[in-house]
């Protein structure tokens, strides 16, 4: 198949977008390896690509339906909506300093990566975005849909693999009492304004 290099450049352009702004998934691996250590996140990291996969298939084989449907775009705005506020009110909340050892069952895993994806406002966007725009350049139907994934999730392969060294490199300062409560505010305020931006652009603009 020939590529379409301005659509190629494009995609590429979006994920950039995409991966550049502070969202769930990122700072979920970046907290949580903070926390628990960069091989914590390996299970995490593989459910997170899982349940993106089976979102690129199930919004790329549903895409035109999805788009000219106000009242579910509406819903899934809302929903994603609702998981960025309780994500935000989690990041404010959140004591780091009080995780020890025996709190390893909080550890988030394979089952956690996938589910979160289907709350993520984020990504529905995103895919909703890339999916409506590249399927057609990159073959159309199930071609332009596997194309898309397999450039999408190992971008964000690398992507979360460098937050996940970047959260590791930090553990120290996330269990010091004040310094730990310091960057999940920070991560709290990045996410606010994250909301803030979608509110602003509400469902009809996804």
């Amino acid at each position: 198949m020939l590529v379409d290099t301005a659509a190629l450049g494009a995609l590429f352009w979006l994920l950039a977008i995409a991966l550049s702004t502070p969202g769930p998934n990122a700072l979920t691996c970046f907290g949580h390896s903070g926390l628990y250590g960069s091989r914590s996140n390996v299970k995490l990291i593989a459910g997170m690509l899982i349940g993106i996969f089976i979102m690129e298939l199930m919004i790329g084989l549903s895409i035109e339906a999805l788009k000219d449907n106000t009242p579910a775009m509406t819903a899934l705005h809302w929903v994603g909506m609702m998981f960025l506020a309780i994500m935000i009110i989690g990041m404010f909340r959140f004591d780091p300093s009080s995780v020890t050892v025996k709190d390893i069952d909080a550890v988030l895993g394979l089952k956690t990566g996938v589910l979160m994806q289907f709350f993520n406002g984020k990504e529905w966007a995103f895919i909703i975005i890339i999916m409506s725009r590249f399927i057609q350049p990159f073959g159309g139907g199930i071609t332009g849909i596997l194309v898309i994934a397999s450039i999408t999730l190992s971008v964000c392969f690398a992507a979360m693999s460098a937050w996940t060294l970047i959260g590791a490199r930090l553990e120290s300062t996330f269990r010091d009492e004040g310094k730990g409560k310091n960057i999940f505010r920070v991560c709290g305020i990045l996410l606010s304004l994250l909301l803030i931006g979608f509110l602003i652009q509400g469902p009809s603009n996804l």
